[in-house]
């Protein structure tokens, strides 16, 4: 564990980055913020220790019930961990996934590349019918029939992702439907390639900024508007026909998304 009198100046600037901060996001969402992007440029190591909660909120200019609601939200989020009676540090392992927008990756790969465990929760697969949404992703007519998968993502025991996948089973949905069912919830990818004789070889995708509602931010155990990360995409095979769609929740806190983009010449 990295000693705290080591640390003692990781803070500083805190207080500025609060009072300055986006004017839309209360106190509590500001402190979080702030703490969170200093255990991630590495300011704020793991293991250490931050100050006692009435010198840290003094420093801060903010209320020791502020700061509490702001540590308990890193604390379910796992950057932060609580020690009753010692105090609270800088989680040892804080966990962040980050994906290449570029390529199709496999979130299960990711998450044994990274050393944890791809874990799921609350599998449901049914048959329903395609909403305007879905239908137009997939090119099939509005109420066509689909394969509806719901699942819980998490990396160990992290709520890490809420995923939405739908297959279109049309003249199909006889033999496909049964198949379909024996998903244990792992790699889609690796289910369609092996079980439907479908590789998906391509995707064309959209991730966008929102919100979680009351049923996402109990599932991803993060507060009502909370930032997540929606991604929304097609999935095709070689002949590029559609084979798959899914939107996917991610809990920003843990999962993020980068893209390369080459320059002129490159």
């Amino acid at each position: 564990m990295v000693d705290s009198t080591e640390n003692m100046d990781a803070t500083r600037g805190l207080s500025d980055r609060i009072w300055n901060g986006v004017p839309r996001q209360n106190l509590t969402t500001r402190i979080a913020n702030a703490i969170r992007e200093q255990v991630r440029s590495g300011q704020l190591q793991p293991g250490v220790q931050l100050r006692g909660e009435l010198e840290f909120s003094r420093e801060l200019g903010v209320s020791r019930q502020t700061l509490r609601e702001a540590t308990r939200l890193l604390t379910r989020e796992g950057l932060l961990t609580i020690r009753h009676g010692v105090g609270t540090f800088v989680a040892e392992s804080p966990v962040y996934l980050s994906s290449p927008l570029n390529s199709m990756h496999s979130m299960s790969a990711l998450i044994r590349e990274t050393g944890g465990e791809a874990r799921v929760e609350g599998l449901r697969i049914r048959r329903g019918s395609a909403t305007t949404e879905v239908s137009t992703a997939l090119g099939i007519p509005d109420g066509s029939p689909v394969a509806e998968i719901f699942r819980l993502r998490l990396i160990d025991t992290k709520p890490l992702a809420v995923a939405y996948d739908y297959i279109p089973l049309l003249e199909d949905a006889a033999w496909k439907l049964p198949l379909i069912k024996t998903f244990d919830g792992g790699s889609i990818y690796e289910f369609m390639a092996t079980k439907l004789q479908r590789q998906l070889m391509s995707s064309e995708s959209a991730l966008t900024a929102v919100t979680a509602g009351k049923r996402h931010s109990e599932l991803l155990h993060v507060k009502v508007g909370f930032p997540l990360l929606l991604m929304r995409e097609v999935q095709f095979d070689g002949q590029r026909r559609r084979g798959l769609y899914s939107t996917i929740f991610h809990n920003s806190s843990i999962m993020g998304f980068t893209l390369v983009r080459p320059g002129e010449g490159v």
